[in-house]
Parts: C-alpha cells; sequence; structure tokens
C-alpha cells in the first residue's frame, strides 16, 4: 500500500500543476503564493491564498482565463465555499504597473512579509518586495519553518517554453484593439457581478476593484 501523502506535500503537488496550467494564461505575468502557507500557519482546513500579477489594462482579461484554468484542477474555492480545505484562493489581481500591497497594516503583512513564487517572469516577484518596503516594518513569525523551507525548495517551478508558445498567438490576438474591447467588457461584467453580490455590500472596505486591482479579502 503507497505511503499516504502529509496534506502539505499534496498542496505542493497540487500547486505545481496549477502553476503549469496558468503559465497558458495570457497576461498572467507572476503567480505568488501568499497567507498561511508562507508561514507555516495552514491547517489541514486551510486553503491556498494566491496573488496573480498581470500585464496592465489586461487585468479582467487575465483573471477569465485564470478563473477557467484553475477551474480545471476542480480545486477552485467559491466565495460562499463551507469547505475550503486544500482550494485554491484567487483573492488578489495586481497589474504590473501596480504592486503596492494594500492596506498597509500588520494583518496584510501578515498575509504578504514572506510570499513565496510559484512563478514570474520579468523580475515581478523582486519588484514586490522592492516596491513594498512598508512590509519590513512588521515581524511576522514562522510557526512551522519546515514547512516553509521545503515550500521554498519545491518553488519557483521552471516555466515551460511549450506553455509559452502555445499561449502566445491569443495573447497577441488579444494584445490588439480587440483586446482592448474585450478588457473593457470583462471590467464591466465582472466588476458589475461584484458590486451586485452581497458578499460586497457587506465587505466594501475589504473588497476593492479597479482597472489596475482587484482585492478580495472579505472578513471571516
Amino acid at each position: 500500500m503507497p505511503l499516504k501523502l502529509h496534506y502539505l506535500e499534496k498542496r505542493v503537488n497540487r500547486l505545481k500543476v496549477l502553476g503549469y496550467l496558468l503559465q497558458l494564461a495570457p497576461f498572467v505575468k507572476g503567480v505568488i503564493l501568499t497567507g498561511s502557507m508562507t508561514t507555516g500557519n495552514s491547517k489541514k482546513g486551510s486553503d491556498i491564498d494566491l496573488l496573480i500579477v498581470t500585464t496592465p489594462n489586461r487585468l479582467y482579461t487575465a483573471r477569465f482565463f485564470v478563473t477557467f484554468l484553475t477551474l480545471l484542477t476542480g480545486k477552485k474555492r467559491s466565495v460562499t465555499d463551507k469547505h475550503p480545505a486544500g482550494k485554491f484562493c484567487l483573492n488578489y489581481y495586481l497589474s504590473a504597473d501596480n504592486l503596492d500591497i494594500l492596506p498597509h497594516d500588520k494583518r496584510c503583512a501578515g498575509f504578504h512579509r514572506h510570499i513565496i513564487r510559484v512563478w514570474d517572469k520579468e523580475g515581478v516577484y523582486e519588484r514586490i518586495y522592492r516596491e513594498n518596503n512598508w512590509l519590513r516594518n512588521f515581524e511576522v513569525d514562522f510557526a512551522r519553518e519546515e514547512e516553509v523551507a521545503k515550500l521554498r525548495v519545491a518553488f519557483p517551478i521552471e516555466r515551460l517554453v511549450v506553455l509559452s508558445i502555445i499561449r502566445r498567438p491569443l495573447e497577441a490576438l488579444l494584445a490588439t484593439a480587440l483586446g482592448d474591447w474585450t478588457e473593457d467588457l470583462s471590467y464591466r461584467y465582472q466588476t458589475r457581478r461584484i458590486a451586485g453580490s452581497a458578499l460586497y455590500k457587506a465587505n466594501k472596505d475589504n473588497i476593492i476593484f479597479s482597472e489596475n486591482e482587484l482585492r478580495l479579502h472579505p472578513k471571516k
């Protein structure tokens, strides 16, 4: 009988699969692990928090493809999910021209002080740290350092050329005026749905959307 994998190993394997899938998503420049896993505070019931960095002016187009590809894993967390264990929480998007992580408070630092790069392009991961010096104002302790060490050995994953080749034609098409129209349509559709939700109405201070930021951090 094969040995049962520890829940952290399962999540590492699952995150690698998603990481490769998201290399197919147009306009994604970085997939960054945040939250409790980065400080060894995750539990069996915890989800997997991700920050997605996108090309400027294509955040909502990128989000459409990220959501679709994450759904293929069968492990995307919905906003009303009462059983989030091991599921992907796509709760933060920033465009590459706006890497300021907000708000500048202790709770936010706890989620982002020790982020882990799943993969990135054009030095996005380093830029996040350079452009968020405020994170250094807060000390965030590791609960289980050995778990964090395993994550930093497992990531970042390699960016595969074949996946880039598959992605490029669609990305080139959507970089045109057609892409401008698609982005505008995606922005209006997605933000209308968010603004019309009961969750948003109860969490207006924690759910923020604009053309270069989407922050979905409702109260728990």
